[in-house]
């Protein structure tokens, strides 16, 4: 749930910032404001996905961890049905979407100013 308001509140910010650069860049006829409001979208982009990577890595450093009285357990077992039955299924979705931001927030970073000329 936490990573959820995370990643909205990312998206808002990414659309804020891209939606204030057109508007910048028609209020001042110059085109590069677009662009520069694309690099923001690529940085938001890299804290969207590092922060969630950064999430499931302390994760799995937890699942780790193994109490000194369980050694009798079969933890592979255990392991294998944890990921078939997880419920969290898709948690790795919002890195898809940080993907698509940073390539989005780069395309309009590269070419935004170009929109001046169409």
């Amino acid at each position: 749930m936490k990573t959820t308001r995370f990643a909205i509140k990312a998206y808002a910010i990414a659309l804020l910032t891209l939606l204030l650069g057109v508007l910048l860049s028609i209020w001042l006829g110059n085109w590069t404001w677009l662009s520069r409001s694309g690099s923001l979208v690529v940085i938001n982009g890299i804290i969207l996905t590092s922060h969630q990577v950064i999430d499931h890595i302390n994760r799995l450093k937890l699942n780790q961890v193994r109490a000194p009285t369980q050694f009798g357990r079969d933890w592979a077992d255990a392991d294998k049905r944890q990921l078939i039955e997880d419920p969290r299924e898709g948690v790795w979705r919002y890195e898809k979407y940080g993907l698509y931001m940073l390539i989005l927030g780069t395309l309009v970073w590269g070419f935004g100013d170009l929109l001046n000329e169409l």
